[in-house]
Protein backbone atom coordinates (compact mmCIF):
# COMPACT_ATOMS: atom_id res chain seq x y z
CA UNK A 1 0.00 0.00 0.00
CA UNK A 2 1.43 3.32 -0.91
CA UNK A 3 2.25 5.92 1.80
CA UNK A 4 -0.20 8.31 0.60
CA UNK A 5 -3.44 5.72 1.16
CA UNK A 6 -1.70 4.78 4.34
CA UNK A 7 -1.53 8.37 5.63
CA UNK A 8 -5.39 8.51 4.82
CA UNK A 9 -6.27 5.28 6.23
CA UNK A 10 -4.53 6.22 9.71
CA UNK A 11 -7.34 7.97 10.94
CA UNK A 12 -10.76 6.50 10.33
CA UNK A 13 -12.86 9.86 11.60
CA UNK A 14 -10.30 11.79 9.03
CA UNK A 15 -11.03 9.57 6.27
CA UNK A 16 -15.11 9.75 7.12
CA UNK A 17 -14.91 13.30 7.36
CA UNK A 18 -13.23 14.20 3.84
CA UNK A 19 -15.09 11.88 2.25
CA UNK A 20 -18.29 14.06 3.33
CA UNK A 21 -16.80 17.11 2.42
CA UNK A 22 -15.76 15.74 -1.45
CA UNK A 23 -19.25 14.47 -1.51
CA UNK A 24 -20.94 17.47 -0.17
CA UNK A 25 -19.06 19.89 -2.32
CA UNK A 26 -20.03 17.53 -5.61
CA UNK A 27 -23.65 17.83 -4.49
CA UNK A 28 -23.22 21.80 -3.81
CA UNK A 29 -21.64 22.03 -7.15
CA UNK A 30 -23.94 19.90 -9.09
CA UNK A 31 -26.96 21.93 -7.55
CA UNK A 32 -25.26 25.58 -8.32
CA UNK A 33 -24.83 23.90 -12.10
CA UNK A 34 -28.13 23.53 -12.23
CA UNK A 35 -29.70 26.68 -11.18
CA UNK A 36 -27.31 28.65 -13.42
CA UNK A 37 -27.34 26.91 -17.01
CA UNK A 38 -25.31 28.78 -19.24
CA UNK A 39 -25.40 28.29 -22.96
CA UNK A 40 -23.81 30.29 -25.93
CA UNK A 41 -26.18 29.71 -29.56
CA UNK A 42 -23.56 30.95 -32.13
CA UNK A 43 -25.59 30.57 -35.45
CA UNK A 44 -26.02 34.03 -37.01
CA UNK A 45 -30.10 34.43 -36.29
CA UNK A 46 -29.98 32.53 -33.04
CA UNK A 47 -31.63 29.51 -34.73
CA UNK A 48 -31.05 27.64 -31.13
CA UNK A 49 -32.62 29.88 -28.52
CA UNK A 50 -36.12 30.68 -27.88
CA UNK A 51 -37.35 34.27 -29.38
CA UNK A 52 -39.34 36.21 -26.88
CA UNK A 53 -42.38 35.65 -28.79
CA UNK A 54 -42.01 31.97 -28.26
CA UNK A 55 -41.40 32.25 -24.70
CA UNK A 56 -44.49 34.43 -24.22
CA UNK A 57 -46.90 32.12 -25.70
CA UNK A 58 -44.95 29.01 -23.31
CA UNK A 59 -45.76 31.27 -20.69
CA UNK A 60 -48.80 32.05 -21.38
CA UNK A 61 -50.74 28.28 -21.72
CA UNK A 62 -53.38 27.46 -19.13
CA UNK A 63 -53.06 23.88 -19.24
CA UNK A 64 -50.33 21.24 -20.37
CA UNK A 65 -50.09 21.12 -24.15
CA UNK A 66 -48.76 17.31 -25.11
CA UNK A 67 -46.89 16.35 -28.06
CA UNK A 68 -46.57 12.85 -29.34
CA UNK A 69 -43.45 13.56 -32.40
CA UNK A 70 -44.14 10.30 -34.82
CA UNK A 71 -39.88 10.08 -35.95
CA UNK A 72 -38.55 6.97 -37.79
CA UNK A 73 -35.39 6.19 -35.99
CA UNK A 74 -31.53 5.52 -37.85
CA UNK A 75 -32.54 8.00 -40.66
CA UNK A 76 -29.91 9.75 -42.81
CA UNK A 77 -27.95 12.76 -40.88
CA UNK A 78 -30.69 15.18 -42.75
CA UNK A 79 -33.62 14.14 -41.26
CA UNK A 80 -31.78 13.42 -38.44
CA UNK A 81 -30.90 16.22 -37.19
CA UNK A 82 -34.34 18.09 -37.76
CA UNK A 83 -35.36 15.46 -35.06
CA UNK A 84 -32.76 16.14 -32.71
CA UNK A 85 -33.88 20.08 -33.31
CA UNK A 86 -37.45 19.40 -32.49
CA UNK A 87 -36.66 17.53 -29.65
CA UNK A 88 -33.83 20.24 -28.74
CA UNK A 89 -36.36 23.08 -29.18
CA UNK A 90 -39.42 21.42 -27.16
CA UNK A 91 -37.08 20.90 -24.12
CA UNK A 92 -36.88 24.46 -24.52
CA UNK A 93 -40.16 24.89 -24.54
CA UNK A 94 -41.03 23.02 -21.89
CA UNK A 95 -38.08 24.98 -19.55
CA UNK A 96 -40.01 28.58 -20.79
CA UNK A 97 -43.73 27.30 -20.30
CA UNK A 98 -42.25 25.85 -16.48
CA UNK A 99 -43.31 22.23 -16.99
CA UNK A 100 -46.52 22.52 -19.16
CA UNK A 101 -45.52 21.16 -22.58
CA UNK A 102 -45.27 17.62 -22.29
CA UNK A 103 -43.85 15.59 -25.38
CA UNK A 104 -42.59 12.07 -26.03
CA UNK A 105 -41.20 10.78 -29.10
CA UNK A 106 -42.24 7.17 -31.44
CA UNK A 107 -40.78 4.93 -33.73
CA UNK A 108 -43.32 3.65 -36.10
CA UNK A 109 -41.58 1.67 -37.81
CA UNK A 110 -41.15 -0.31 -34.23
CA UNK A 111 -44.03 -2.16 -35.31
CA UNK A 112 -47.15 -2.09 -37.75
CA UNK A 113 -49.69 -1.28 -34.16
CA UNK A 114 -47.50 2.08 -33.75
CA UNK A 115 -47.01 2.58 -37.65
CA UNK A 116 -51.02 2.61 -38.00
CA UNK A 117 -51.43 4.63 -34.48
CA UNK A 118 -49.31 7.15 -36.75
CA UNK A 119 -51.62 7.12 -39.94
CA UNK A 120 -54.52 7.43 -37.68
CA UNK A 121 -53.15 10.07 -36.26
CA UNK A 122 -52.72 12.15 -39.60
CA UNK A 123 -48.89 11.99 -39.89
CA UNK A 124 -48.41 10.92 -43.89
CA UNK A 125 -45.20 8.67 -44.25
CA UNK A 126 -42.70 9.62 -47.21
CA UNK A 127 -40.11 7.61 -49.14
CA UNK A 128 -36.73 8.76 -48.56
CA UNK A 129 -33.20 7.49 -49.96
CA UNK A 130 -30.63 5.48 -47.76
CA UNK A 131 -27.59 4.65 -48.84
CA UNK A 132 -27.13 1.12 -47.24
CA UNK A 133 -23.11 -0.29 -48.03
CA UNK A 134 -22.88 1.48 -51.27
CA UNK A 135 -26.08 1.06 -52.41
CA UNK A 136 -28.80 3.32 -52.67
CA UNK A 137 -31.93 1.75 -51.30
CA UNK A 138 -35.58 3.87 -50.49
CA UNK A 139 -37.12 3.97 -47.17
CA UNK A 140 -40.81 4.88 -45.72
CA UNK A 141 -40.06 7.64 -42.81
CA UNK A 142 -42.13 9.23 -40.28
CA UNK A 143 -41.27 12.94 -39.30
CA UNK A 144 -44.56 14.28 -37.76
CA UNK A 145 -45.93 15.77 -34.28
CA UNK A 146 -49.46 15.64 -33.03
CA UNK A 147 -50.15 18.84 -30.75
CA UNK A 148 -53.01 18.48 -27.84
CA UNK A 149 -54.32 20.68 -25.95
CA UNK A 150 -57.78 20.52 -23.47
CA UNK A 151 -59.91 18.78 -26.72
CA UNK A 152 -58.12 20.78 -29.58
CA UNK A 153 -55.26 19.09 -31.69
CA UNK A 154 -53.00 20.17 -34.45
CA UNK A 155 -51.55 18.12 -36.72
CA UNK A 156 -48.10 18.71 -38.11
CA UNK A 157 -48.23 15.90 -40.90
CA UNK A 158 -44.30 16.23 -42.58
CA UNK A 159 -41.77 18.68 -40.78
CA UNK A 160 -39.31 19.09 -43.73
CA UNK A 161 -35.89 19.26 -43.22
CA UNK A 162 -34.43 22.72 -42.68
CA UNK A 163 -37.46 24.60 -41.90
CA UNK A 164 -38.13 27.12 -38.96
CA UNK A 165 -39.04 24.47 -36.88
CA UNK A 166 -39.09 26.94 -33.51
CA UNK A 167 -41.90 28.88 -35.98
CA UNK A 168 -43.83 25.91 -36.12
CA UNK A 169 -44.01 24.80 -32.84
CA UNK A 170 -44.87 28.37 -31.86
CA UNK A 171 -47.77 29.40 -34.09
CA UNK A 172 -48.91 25.43 -33.59
CA UNK A 173 -49.46 26.52 -29.63
CA UNK A 174 -51.00 29.43 -30.64
CA UNK A 175 -53.31 28.21 -33.09
CA UNK A 176 -54.55 25.92 -30.04
CA UNK A 177 -54.87 28.41 -27.55
CA UNK A 178 -55.83 31.79 -29.51
CA UNK A 179 -59.25 32.43 -28.74
CA UNK A 180 -60.11 34.71 -31.56
CA UNK A 181 -59.09 35.11 -34.78
CA UNK A 182 -58.55 38.20 -37.28
CA UNK A 183 -60.85 38.09 -40.62
CA UNK A 184 -58.90 37.94 -43.57
CA UNK A 185 -61.28 37.88 -46.40
CA UNK A 186 -60.28 37.21 -50.38
CA UNK A 187 -61.62 38.70 -53.08
CA UNK A 188 -63.38 36.16 -55.40
CA UNK A 189 -64.61 36.87 -59.23
CA UNK A 190 -62.75 38.76 -61.50
CA UNK A 191 -60.99 35.84 -62.67
CA UNK A 192 -59.18 35.79 -59.05
CA UNK A 193 -58.02 32.17 -58.16
CA UNK A 194 -60.11 30.24 -55.66
CA UNK A 195 -58.92 29.42 -52.09
CA UNK A 196 -58.26 25.90 -53.37
CA UNK A 197 -56.01 27.14 -55.95
CA UNK A 198 -53.88 29.24 -53.26
CA UNK A 199 -53.22 25.64 -50.88
CA UNK A 200 -49.83 26.59 -49.39
CA UNK A 201 -51.19 30.32 -48.41
CA UNK A 202 -54.70 28.76 -46.99
CA UNK A 203 -52.36 25.72 -45.12
CA UNK A 204 -50.03 28.81 -43.71
CA UNK A 205 -53.11 31.10 -42.76
CA UNK A 206 -55.47 28.17 -41.76
CA UNK A 207 -55.57 28.21 -37.52
CA UNK A 208 -54.71 31.48 -37.31
CA UNK A 209 -56.97 33.94 -39.36
CA UNK A 210 -60.94 32.90 -40.23
CA UNK A 211 -60.45 33.08 -43.89
CA UNK A 212 -63.46 33.87 -45.60
CA UNK A 213 -64.38 34.64 -49.19
CA UNK A 214 -65.42 37.99 -50.60
CA UNK A 215 -67.71 38.48 -53.56
CA UNK A 216 -70.33 40.64 -54.83
CA UNK A 217 -68.82 43.54 -53.30
CA UNK A 218 -70.54 45.89 -56.70
CA UNK A 219 -73.72 45.41 -54.71
CA UNK A 220 -73.26 44.97 -50.75
CA UNK A 221 -69.70 46.04 -50.42
CA UNK A 222 -66.87 44.54 -48.61
CA UNK A 223 -67.72 43.11 -45.23
CA UNK A 224 -67.02 45.35 -42.12
CA UNK A 225 -65.97 42.11 -40.22
CA UNK A 226 -62.52 41.73 -42.79
CA UNK A 227 -59.53 43.19 -40.82
CA UNK A 228 -57.89 42.61 -43.94
CA UNK A 229 -58.69 42.08 -47.72
CA UNK A 230 -56.74 40.25 -50.02
CA UNK A 231 -56.78 41.02 -53.58
CA UNK A 232 -55.24 38.19 -55.27
CA UNK A 233 -54.83 38.17 -59.81
CA UNK A 234 -57.85 39.89 -60.90
CA UNK A 235 -57.68 38.92 -64.49
CA UNK A 236 -60.69 40.86 -65.20
CA UNK A 237 -61.55 44.42 -64.78
CA UNK A 238 -63.67 45.39 -61.72
CA UNK A 239 -66.36 47.35 -62.40
CA UNK A 240 -66.60 50.79 -60.66
CA UNK A 241 -68.73 49.86 -57.96
CA UNK A 242 -66.58 47.15 -57.26
CA UNK A 243 -63.49 49.50 -57.23
CA UNK A 244 -65.97 51.92 -55.39
CA UNK A 245 -66.21 49.61 -52.57
CA UNK A 246 -62.55 48.53 -52.06
CA UNK A 247 -61.96 52.35 -52.15
CA UNK A 248 -64.48 52.74 -49.03
CA UNK A 249 -63.23 50.14 -47.48
CA UNK A 250 -60.22 51.55 -47.95
CA UNK A 251 -61.18 55.30 -46.22
CA UNK A 252 -63.03 53.15 -43.31
CA UNK A 253 -59.08 52.37 -42.40
CA UNK A 254 -59.59 48.74 -43.75
CA UNK A 255 -56.16 47.44 -44.73
CA UNK A 256 -55.62 45.96 -48.76
CA UNK A 257 -53.42 43.58 -49.96
CA UNK A 258 -53.30 44.19 -53.48
CA UNK A 259 -51.58 41.32 -55.63
CA UNK A 260 -51.86 42.29 -59.12
CA UNK A 261 -50.80 41.42 -63.02
CA UNK A 262 -50.31 44.02 -65.04
CA UNK A 263 -49.13 41.66 -68.02
CA UNK A 264 -50.84 38.89 -69.66
CA UNK A 265 -48.03 36.75 -70.22
CA UNK A 266 -48.24 33.79 -73.25
CA UNK A 267 -44.64 31.97 -73.28
CA UNK A 268 -46.01 30.11 -76.19
CA UNK A 269 -46.23 32.81 -78.44
CA UNK A 270 -43.62 35.11 -76.77
CA UNK A 271 -45.89 38.31 -76.50
CA UNK A 272 -47.13 40.20 -73.26
CA UNK A 273 -50.30 42.70 -73.53
CA UNK A 274 -50.79 45.09 -71.10
CA UNK A 275 -53.88 43.71 -68.69
CA UNK A 276 -56.71 45.97 -67.16
CA UNK A 277 -57.68 45.27 -63.27
CA UNK A 278 -60.14 47.83 -62.93
CA UNK A 279 -57.97 49.24 -59.80
CA UNK A 280 -55.34 51.51 -61.70
CA UNK A 281 -57.21 54.81 -60.72
CA UNK A 282 -57.14 53.86 -56.51
CA UNK A 283 -53.41 52.89 -56.71
CA UNK A 284 -52.62 55.71 -58.97
CA UNK A 285 -54.42 57.97 -55.95
CA UNK A 286 -53.14 56.41 -52.68
CA UNK A 287 -49.40 56.77 -54.38
CA UNK A 288 -48.25 53.90 -55.03
CA UNK A 289 -49.60 52.18 -59.31
CA UNK A 290 -47.96 49.26 -60.56
CA UNK A 291 -46.59 50.40 -64.18
CA UNK A 292 -47.76 48.45 -67.21
CA UNK A 293 -43.86 47.01 -67.81
CA UNK A 294 -42.41 43.49 -67.32
CA UNK A 295 -39.47 43.24 -64.85
CA UNK A 296 -36.42 41.16 -66.10
CA UNK A 297 -33.36 39.68 -64.27
CA UNK A 298 -30.28 38.36 -65.11
CA UNK A 299 -30.90 36.23 -61.69
CA UNK A 300 -33.56 33.89 -62.86
CA UNK A 301 -35.13 30.85 -62.67
CA UNK A 302 -34.25 28.36 -65.27
CA UNK A 303 -37.49 26.39 -67.08
CA UNK A 304 -37.81 23.89 -69.75
CA UNK A 305 -37.38 24.70 -73.30
CA UNK A 306 -37.40 22.73 -76.46
CA UNK A 307 -34.99 23.70 -78.95
CA UNK A 308 -33.63 22.15 -82.57
CA UNK A 309 -29.99 20.74 -82.18
CA UNK A 310 -28.57 19.06 -85.77
CA UNK A 311 -32.10 18.31 -87.10
CA UNK A 312 -33.47 16.81 -83.04
CA UNK A 313 -35.34 18.79 -80.83
CA UNK A 314 -34.12 18.53 -77.46
CA UNK A 315 -35.30 20.07 -74.45
CA UNK A 316 -33.05 21.98 -72.21
CA UNK A 317 -33.51 24.17 -69.48
CA UNK A 318 -32.23 28.00 -69.97
CA UNK A 319 -32.72 31.03 -67.49
CA UNK A 320 -35.78 32.99 -68.11
CA UNK A 321 -34.97 36.64 -67.21
CA UNK A 322 -38.66 37.05 -67.01
CA UNK A 323 -38.95 35.12 -64.21
CA UNK A 324 -36.35 36.46 -61.48
CA UNK A 325 -35.56 35.00 -58.32
CA UNK A 326 -35.69 37.61 -56.07
CA UNK A 327 -33.35 38.02 -52.96
CA UNK A 328 -33.05 41.86 -52.56
CA UNK A 329 -35.31 42.56 -49.52
CA UNK A 330 -35.60 45.46 -46.95
CA UNK A 331 -35.19 44.99 -43.44
CA UNK A 332 -38.52 46.05 -42.43
CA UNK A 333 -40.38 43.17 -40.31
CA UNK A 334 -42.38 42.13 -43.29
CA UNK A 335 -39.54 41.16 -45.21
CA UNK A 336 -36.35 41.16 -43.33
CA UNK A 337 -35.16 37.45 -43.19
CA UNK A 338 -36.57 36.13 -46.40
CA UNK A 339 -34.76 34.40 -48.48
CA UNK A 340 -36.03 34.31 -52.31
CA UNK A 341 -39.10 34.70 -54.01
CA UNK A 342 -39.88 33.55 -57.33
CA UNK A 343 -42.19 36.11 -59.54
CA UNK A 344 -43.72 35.18 -62.95
CA UNK A 345 -43.82 38.15 -65.10
CA UNK A 346 -43.60 40.83 -62.05
CA UNK A 347 -44.18 44.85 -63.13
CA UNK A 348 -42.96 47.51 -61.31
CA UNK A 349 -44.09 49.45 -58.75
CA UNK A 350 -44.21 53.59 -58.91
CA UNK A 351 -42.17 54.92 -56.51
CA UNK A 352 -42.43 58.58 -57.41
CA UNK A 353 -45.82 59.55 -56.74
CA UNK A 354 -46.20 58.80 -53.25
CA UNK A 355 -47.86 61.40 -51.10
CA UNK A 356 -46.43 63.18 -48.08
CA UNK A 357 -49.14 61.98 -45.79
CA UNK A 358 -48.31 58.31 -46.25
CA UNK A 359 -44.71 56.45 -45.83
CA UNK A 360 -43.48 54.35 -48.12
CA UNK A 361 -40.82 50.92 -47.70
CA UNK A 362 -39.79 49.03 -50.42
CA UNK A 363 -40.37 45.27 -49.39
CA UNK A 364 -38.35 44.08 -52.60
CA UNK A 365 -36.50 44.72 -55.79
CA UNK A 366 -34.92 43.20 -58.40
CA UNK A 367 -31.10 42.49 -58.13
CA UNK A 368 -28.15 45.18 -59.49
CA UNK A 369 -28.81 43.65 -63.00
CA UNK A 370 -31.91 44.51 -64.77
CA UNK A 371 -34.25 45.76 -66.31
CA UNK A 372 -38.12 46.84 -66.96
CA UNK A 373 -39.82 46.11 -70.74
CA UNK A 374 -42.44 48.67 -71.56
CA UNK A 375 -45.91 46.43 -72.84
CA UNK A 376 -46.82 45.02 -75.04
CA UNK A 377 -43.12 42.96 -74.98
CA UNK A 378 -41.71 40.56 -76.87
CA UNK A 379 -40.67 37.40 -73.99
CA UNK A 380 -39.56 34.87 -76.51
CA UNK A 381 -37.65 32.46 -74.07
CA UNK A 382 -35.22 31.72 -76.94
CA UNK A 383 -34.32 35.17 -77.06
CA UNK A 384 -30.88 35.92 -76.85
CA UNK A 385 -29.80 38.13 -73.93
CA UNK A 386 -26.67 41.06 -73.97
CA UNK A 387 -25.16 43.24 -70.85
CA UNK A 388 -27.02 46.10 -72.58
CA UNK A 389 -30.59 44.20 -71.73
CA UNK A 390 -29.88 44.66 -67.75
CA UNK A 391 -29.26 47.97 -67.26
CA UNK A 392 -30.85 49.05 -64.26
CA UNK A 393 -30.69 47.98 -61.04
CA UNK A 394 -33.24 47.58 -57.50
CA UNK A 395 -36.36 47.81 -59.23
CA UNK A 396 -39.09 48.54 -56.67
CA UNK A 397 -41.51 45.38 -57.20
CA UNK A 398 -43.45 45.53 -53.63
CA UNK A 399 -44.27 48.27 -51.04
CA UNK A 400 -46.06 49.54 -48.23
CA UNK A 401 -48.11 52.02 -47.44
CA UNK A 402 -48.50 53.72 -44.21
CA UNK A 403 -50.52 56.66 -43.70
CA UNK A 404 -53.75 58.43 -44.30
CA UNK A 405 -55.30 58.61 -48.46
CA UNK A 406 -57.65 60.75 -50.10
CA UNK A 407 -60.56 58.54 -51.71
CA UNK A 408 -59.98 57.57 -55.83
CA UNK A 409 -63.50 59.11 -56.24
CA UNK A 410 -63.76 62.48 -54.10
CA UNK A 411 -64.18 64.48 -57.17
CA UNK A 412 -66.99 61.96 -58.78
CA UNK A 413 -70.31 63.72 -59.17
CA UNK A 414 -72.08 60.24 -60.47
CA UNK A 415 -71.22 58.00 -57.18
CA UNK A 416 -72.66 58.43 -53.71
CA UNK A 417 -69.42 59.10 -52.31
CA UNK A 418 -69.50 58.38 -48.24
CA UNK A 419 -66.11 58.91 -47.16
CA UNK A 420 -63.32 60.96 -49.02
CA UNK A 421 -60.40 60.55 -46.59
CA UNK A 422 -59.22 57.83 -44.49
CA UNK A 423 -57.60 56.83 -41.10
CA UNK A 424 -54.30 56.23 -40.44
CA UNK A 425 -53.93 52.67 -42.42
CA UNK A 426 -51.81 50.55 -44.03
CA UNK A 427 -51.78 49.08 -47.39
CA UNK A 428 -49.44 46.43 -49.50
CA UNK A 429 -48.82 46.52 -53.35
CA UNK A 430 -47.05 43.48 -55.09
CA UNK A 431 -46.53 43.96 -58.70
CA UNK A 432 -47.57 40.01 -59.46
CA UNK A 433 -50.59 37.90 -58.17
CA UNK A 434 -49.26 34.72 -59.78
CA UNK A 435 -46.91 33.94 -56.92
CA UNK A 436 -49.07 32.80 -54.45
CA UNK A 437 -51.03 30.33 -56.90
CA UNK A 438 -50.57 27.15 -56.99
CA UNK A 439 -53.14 26.96 -59.80
CA UNK A 440 -54.89 22.92 -60.30
CA UNK A 441 -55.10 19.87 -61.33
CA UNK A 442 -51.69 18.96 -63.77
CA UNK A 443 -50.87 22.50 -63.95
CA UNK A 444 -50.29 22.48 -60.13
CA UNK A 445 -46.84 23.56 -59.25
CA UNK A 446 -44.82 24.16 -55.46
CA UNK A 447 -44.03 27.41 -54.68
CA UNK A 448 -40.86 28.28 -52.72
CA UNK A 449 -41.16 29.09 -49.29
CA UNK A 450 -40.30 32.52 -49.35
CA UNK A 451 -43.51 33.42 -51.74
CA UNK A 452 -45.40 32.43 -49.01
CA UNK A 453 -43.65 34.13 -46.18
CA UNK A 454 -43.74 37.34 -48.05
CA UNK A 455 -47.56 37.28 -47.83
CA UNK A 456 -47.99 35.78 -44.57
CA UNK A 457 -45.65 38.24 -42.75
CA UNK A 458 -47.82 40.68 -45.25
CA UNK A 459 -51.12 39.68 -43.59
CA UNK A 460 -49.22 39.60 -40.09
CA UNK A 461 -48.16 43.12 -40.23
CA UNK A 462 -51.72 44.75 -41.35
CA UNK A 463 -53.38 42.23 -38.90
CA UNK A 464 -51.28 43.83 -36.02
CA UNK A 465 -50.00 40.32 -35.15
CA UNK A 466 -46.24 40.50 -35.31
CA UNK A 467 -44.98 38.38 -32.68
CA UNK A 468 -44.27 35.39 -35.09
CA UNK A 469 -42.92 37.12 -38.16
CA UNK A 470 -39.48 37.09 -37.36
CA UNK A 471 -39.71 33.38 -36.70
CA UNK A 472 -41.08 32.45 -39.68
CA UNK A 473 -37.95 32.98 -41.49
CA UNK A 474 -35.25 31.79 -38.92
CA UNK A 475 -33.77 28.88 -41.19
CA UNK A 476 -30.89 28.06 -42.88
CA UNK A 477 -29.96 30.39 -45.58
CA UNK A 478 -29.75 30.61 -48.69
CA UNK A 479 -26.20 31.65 -50.18
CA UNK A 480 -27.02 31.95 -53.98
CA UNK A 481 -23.85 32.76 -56.48
CA UNK A 482 -23.85 36.32 -57.78
CA UNK A 483 -24.69 36.59 -61.53
CA UNK A 484 -21.63 38.08 -63.24
CA UNK A 485 -21.19 40.03 -66.46
CA UNK A 486 -20.17 37.61 -69.67
CA UNK A 487 -17.02 39.39 -69.97
CA UNK A 488 -16.01 38.94 -66.03
CA UNK A 489 -16.95 35.22 -66.73
CA UNK A 490 -14.21 35.07 -69.23
CA UNK A 491 -11.47 36.92 -67.42
CA UNK A 492 -11.84 34.80 -64.37
CA UNK A 493 -11.80 31.65 -66.71
CA UNK A 494 -8.64 32.39 -68.11
CA UNK A 495 -7.34 33.36 -64.82
CA UNK A 496 -8.26 30.47 -62.61
CA UNK A 497 -6.58 28.44 -66.27
CA UNK A 498 -3.71 30.77 -66.36
CA UNK A 499 -2.72 31.87 -63.10
CA UNK A 500 -1.99 28.12 -61.37
CA UNK A 501 0.68 27.70 -64.52
CA UNK A 502 2.34 30.91 -63.88
CA UNK A 503 2.79 30.39 -60.37
CA UNK A 504 3.91 26.47 -61.43
CA UNK A 505 6.23 28.13 -64.12
CA UNK A 506 7.70 30.70 -61.29
CA UNK A 507 7.84 28.73 -58.63
CA UNK A 508 9.98 26.37 -60.99
CA UNK A 509 12.31 29.17 -62.21
CA UNK A 510 13.52 30.22 -58.68
CA UNK A 511 14.05 26.68 -57.85
CA UNK A 512 16.32 26.80 -60.29
CA UNK A 513 18.13 30.07 -59.92
CA UNK A 514 18.70 28.91 -56.42
CA UNK A 515 20.31 25.67 -57.22
CA UNK A 516 21.98 27.56 -59.78
CA UNK A 517 23.77 29.75 -57.24
CA UNK A 518 24.22 27.06 -54.74
CA UNK A 519 26.22 24.92 -57.46
CA UNK A 520 28.36 27.76 -57.77
CA UNK A 521 28.92 28.72 -54.81
CA UNK A 522 29.91 25.02 -53.98
CA UNK A 523 32.14 25.40 -56.88
CA UNK A 524 34.07 28.53 -55.94
CA UNK A 525 34.88 26.35 -52.30
CA UNK A 526 35.75 23.36 -54.13
CA UNK A 527 33.47 21.56 -53.04
CA UNK A 528 31.86 18.74 -55.42
CA UNK A 529 28.48 18.65 -55.17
Amino acid sequence: MSNAFAGFLANRREAILQVLLIAGSLIALTYTAHQFVWRADLTENNRYTLASASQDIAQDLEDPVTVTAYFTANLPSRFGRTKEEFRALLQEFRAAADGNVEFQFVNPNESDEKARQAREAGIRPVTIDVRQRNQMTQKRAYLGAVFQYQDQREVLSFLEPGSALEYTIASSMQKLTQEEQAVLGVLQGHGAPALNEMTQLRDALKGRYNLQTVSGIDSTGVPANVDVLLIPRPTRPLSTQAALAVDQYVMRGGRVIFALNRAEANMRFGRSRPLDTGLDSLLQTYGLPVRADLVRDRNATAVRMQQQRGGFNVVNRIRYPYIPQVANFSSHPISAGLDQAIFRFVSSVDTTQVDTTASLTVLARSSEQSARAPLPASIRPQQEWTVSDFSEANIPIAGLLEGTFTSAFANSDTLSVERTKSPETKLIVIGDGDFIVNGSGQRKRRLPEGNINLLVNSVDYLANDTELISLRTQRVTSRPLMQIAPTTQTILKYVNVLVPIVLVIGYGLVRYRRNQAQRQRWKEEGVTA
